[in-house]
């Protein structure tokens, strides 16, 4: 594949769901035929997209209240979506299906450095330095002991093992009056959130910084940074059932 242009994940997911046009498409499938890494990929992105069917497919079938679509509407023009408090948790599930299922997610890149994100990531290889070292885990109890020590008791550690990650730590960041929880699934790879007190504005944004997939998730009391060395869809569906796990009520 040296000789072509390289092939966007984007482009994959238009290819899985039948957008591109015919000649790329069959120059995508011939490429397969030769191309295992290629193959699998695709074949990743494909399992993705049918494990999101499989937990959420029955809300496709609800109507999208008018209040979303508007929503969604003024997001598209600034680029990011920031959805209110109030249907977070009922959008979660949905805004999954319809960003993942129509391919229409942003990789937003910020022109400057975040902070949020530079500390979320300098919190969790520490963290994951400190699980090599020790190789121990912990229970959800503990996990949610720790994080309502330091974000109080309306804030529960998630159970990420529907989706087969299993918890391995949850650390306090007192100098950030922070927590970070990680998770490892059967093949060791780390997943990781990281919470902290909102600066009391709301955001959701997918980012991308090579391999790894950040995704921002933020309300007016709470911000949840959650990080992955994994493809679009699998960052979507870990950080949806994350963040739904995160209420205690």
């Amino acid at each position: 594949m040296s000789d072509r242009p390289q092939i966007s994940d984007e482009e994959l997911h238009a290819y899985i769901d039948g957008e591109l046009s015919p000649v790329r498409a069959a120059d995508i499938t011939a490429l397969c035929q030769y191309d295992r890494e290629l193959a699998l990929k695709i074949a990743a992105f494909q399992a993705d997209k049918a494990r999101l069917v499989e937990l959420y497919g029955s809300l496709a079938e609800r109507p999208v209240p008018a209040a979303w679509l508007h929503t969604i509407e003024r997001a598209q023009r600034r680029n990011t979506f920031r959805p209110s408090r109030q249907i977070m948790y009922a959008i979660a599930a949905s805004l999954a299906l319809l960003i993942v299922g129509a391919t229409t997610y942003r990789m937003v890149k910020p022109s400057d450095e975040d902070a949020t994100v530079a500390i979320a990531l300098a919190a969790r290889h520490d963290s994951l330095m400190m699980a090599d070292a020790t190789g121990t885990g912990a229970t959800l109890d503990a996990a949610t002991h720790t994080v309502r020590d330091v974000l109080g008791p309306a804030i529960k550690a998630p159970d990420l093992s529907k989706l087969g990650y299993t918890l391995m730590a949850a650390r306090a960041v007192p100098e950030r009056k922070a927590v970070t929880i990680d998770y490892r699934d059967g093949q060791n790879h780390a997943f990781t959130v990281y919470l902290s007190h909102s600066p009391g504005t709301e955001r959701f944004d997918m980012l991308r910084r090579g391999a790894t997939r950040i995704c921002i998730w933020q309300d007016e009391e709470l911000s949840a940074v959650m990080v992955g060395e994994m493809s679009a869809g699998e960052m979507l569906r870990l950080a949806t059932l994350a963040y739904a796990g995160l209420s205690a009520g």
